[in-house]
C-alpha cells in the first residue's frame, strides 16, 4: 500500500438507529442511492455516488452486542486505511485506546476494527483485502 494511503479517510460509515429513514434522508438531500446488500434486519446498505460506492450505512443488529437495539444516536465513522489493523489496533491499545470491534474479517473486503482514542473519539480502520487477478 502507499505510504500515503495509510493516513487517508477511505470509508464513512453512517451507524443509525433507523437506516430505513437515514436512506430516505440521505437519498433526498445528498442525492445519495442506496444498495441494499440482504435482507431483514441488520443489513448492510452500500451508499453510492452514482456507480462509486462511498460509504456504508446500517443500523442496530439484533445478533451482535457491539451495538444493541436502542443503542446510542446516529453517528458517522471514518476509517483509515492501515496496512496491518491487527499491529495498529494493538498499538493504539498501549497508547491508551480502546478496540471497540475487531479486527475482524469482512469477507471479500478487507480487515476492519473500530477503535475509540484516549480523547473518546471513535474511528475505524480499514485494511483491504489484497486484489487478485492477472496483470
Amino acid at each position: 500500500m502507499d505510504p500515503t494511503a495509510s493516513q487517508a479517510f477511505i470509508w464513512h460509515e453512517l451507524m443509525s438507529r433507523d437506516p430505513d429513514s437515514s436512506e430516505r434522508f440521505y437519498e433526498s438531500v445528498a442525492g445519495l442511492r442506496v444498495q441494499r446488500l440482504g435482507d431483514g434486519p441488520g443489513a448492510y446498505r452500500m451508499l453510492l455516488a452514482g456507480d462509486r460506492p462511498v460509504g456504508g450505512l446500517t443500523g442496530p443488529r439484533p445478533d451482535s452486542d457491539v451495538w444493541p437495539s436502542g443503542g446510542p444516536a446516529g453517528h458517522w465513522v471514518g476509517y483509515l486505511a492501515s496496512d496491518d489493523v491487527d499491529a495498529a489496533a494493538r498499538r493504539a491499545e498501549e497508547l491508551g485506546g480502546t478496540v471497540l470491534l475487531g479486527p475482524l474479517d469482512v469477507p471479500g473486503t478487507g480487515r476492519v476494527a473500530v477503535l475509540r482514542d484516549p480523547d473518546e473519539a471513535v474511528f475505524g480502520l480499514f485494511q483491504p483485502a489484497p486484489t487478485t487477478g492477472t496483470t
